[in-house]
């Protein structure tokens, strides 16, 4: 199995829209790239996870996760 890592600009011009975007995104059956001219989408339920890294500027600030969310974790390998 391949692992795929995509880069991408930032998804929304405010904190705002973001939190709009995430929210839409933990609700949705399907992640959908535009990536290269090709639209790839990826069903939620055989994705082992997604890590989103630098989504907001501040560590720790995701608005419109699930409250039951834990959070201030770290990797440790």
């Amino acid at each position: 199995m391949r692992a795929e890592l995509f880069e991408f600009p930032e998804q929304g011009p405010n904190a705002a829209a973001k939190q709009i975007k995430l929210t839409e995104f933990m609700t949705s059956k399907h992640v959908v790239i535009e990536a290269e001219g090709s639209i790839l989408m990826f069903p939620i339920a055989n994705i082992k996870y997604i890590a989103l890294n630098a989504f907001y500027t501040s560590p720790g600030k995701f608005p419109g996760l699930p409250k039951h969310t834990i959070t201030g974790a770290r990797i440790v390998s």
